[in-house]
């Protein structure tokens, strides 16, 4: 019989090998990844478009155009479209970032031939009416109003726009005047060049036969396909200078603070990621024992590294009484100034692996999952083992390497920092 008043051992997890991903080719170019091996009657399958905001001619597509593109045919209504899905048991959601559009259909195994001829319906007669566009250009202005009172929001719409400069497209934030100068007609050309007709990637994870596989095929491989070309997307490094947006009617201070870093390609990137991990990157790292525990200055601190193509940047984010604004940013740079000058412990380092292996391990236990991983794999053009040495590359993390790259990312002084409220 089982004691429940012993703990089971406790091992640490060395390796996790991803299972393999399939992949077929259709007549028309294009490609499919699969992975297949859920065992209810569900799916998810993805098209993946060289269609981001970033290659419109008019600022605002974020906010109107992946709306839009659900908002008819011209043979069904917004309201149509919709309930094609939800009356057999599926949605279907689309997102655009700066360089791709991703539209997801997920529902259940028995309907997909359904859902996808709506979604081959979408990707040709899409109708883009006026009346649908006054509506989503009312809400989304609406949104962008209040977001804008919200100093959350307004740090981190400032912060990407210091850092990477107004005019670059991870730096572009939408203005009223963009939403109301955003045409029928610039929606309708955007659609031709980047998604009518143009190729794309399907990603399909669940319980994929090759039944589903054959009706993916039929539907999606005998469309007439063209090619489009991939956004260039450079960065240059600009002079950190700290911006102050005082808002006196509010309590606390929103603090959004970083820099550029590097990619997932980079051979410091795992040993910074530990790095960063010890410093910000989960509950129990150095900020939030300091300035949450220790100081009680904020419920929350965090420090993340976002990846972006061949780069990435660093955000340090948290909200403080504005009283306590400038002993925060103190002891920030305290905590930076003690990973640089004074080695982890073993003990504290293998509770960080730990933590990062197991949050790894914890994430790609269902098929949609590991797509996720293996997509970011494809789309970004990682080696094929890339997550499989994911533990690997973490365990083999030194105390004197956490000192090392605190030393040469982590410089206070090198930061991008942005305040709402006050420095008091």
């Amino acid at each position: 019989m089982l004691d429940r008043s012993i703990a089971p051992e406790f091992h640490t997890i060395q390796s996790i090998t991803l299972p393999a991903i399939a992949k077929a080719q259709f007549g028309n170019g294009s490609d499919l990844y699969i992975a297949g091996f859920g065992t209810q009657d569900v799916l998810r399958v993805e098209l993946v478009f060289d269609a981001g905001y970033g290659y419109a001619d008019h600022k605002g597509f974020k906010s109107l155009f992946s709306k839009m593109l659900l908002g008819g045919t011209t043979s069904k209504t917004a309201t149509q479209v919709a309930e094609e899905f939800s009356l057999y048991g599926g949605f279907i959601e689309v997102s655009q970032q700066v360089d791709r559009l991703y539209l997801t259909i997920h529902g259940l195994n028995r309907n997909l031939k359904m859902y996808l001829e709506t979604v081959v319906d979408i990707l040709t007669n899409a109708s883009f009416v006026q009346e649908e566009l006054e509506t989503q250009r009312k809400i989304a202005k609406q949104t962008l109003q209040l977001n804008l009172e919200k100093p959350s929001y307004l740090a981190n719409r400032i912060y990407r726009e210091k850092l990477f400069g107004k005019d670059h497209l991870l730096g572009q934030n939408d203005e009223m005047e963009d939403l109301d100068l955003i045409s029928q007609a610039n929606l309708k050309e955007f659609y031709e060049t980047r998604i009518k007709g143009c190729q794309f990637s399907i990603f399909a994870s669940g319980k994929v036969s090759d039944t589903e596989i054959k009706i993916i095929e039929s539907v999606f491989g005998t469309l007439n396909l063209q090619d489009t070309e991939a956004l260039p997307l450079e960065f240059n490094t600009l002079v950190p200078e700290t911006t102050v947006i005082k808002k006196t009617d509010s309590m606390q201070s929103t603090i959004r603070m970083g820099k550029f870093m590097l990619g997932r390609k980079h051979p410091d990137f795992f040993r910074l990621m530990v790095c960063n991990t010890a410093f910000g990157g989960y509950f129990g790292s150095r900020l939030m024992k300091n300035i949450r525990e220790e100081k009680g200055f904020t419920y929350g601190i965090s420090s993340s590294i976002s990846p972006v193509r061949e780069a990435g940047y660093l955000t340090i984010g948290t909200d403080v009484v504005k009283e306590n604004t400038k002993e925060t940013l103190h002891e920030i740079q305290k905590e930076i100034k003690l990973l640089q000058n004074s080695l982890i412990t073993e003990g504290e380092l293998e509770l960080v692996k730990n933590y990062i292996c197991g949050s790894f391990a914890g994430s790609v236990t269902t098929a949609f999952e590991v797509m996720n991983r293996q997509k970011s794999i494809v789309l970004n053009d990682l080696p094929l083992d890339y997550y499989d040495k994911f533990i690997q590359n973490v365990l083999a993390v030194t105390t004197l390497d956490v000192q090392e790259m605190a030393n040469r990312y982590l410089n206070f002084d090198e930061m991008t920092k942005v305040i709402v409220g006050e420095v008091i």
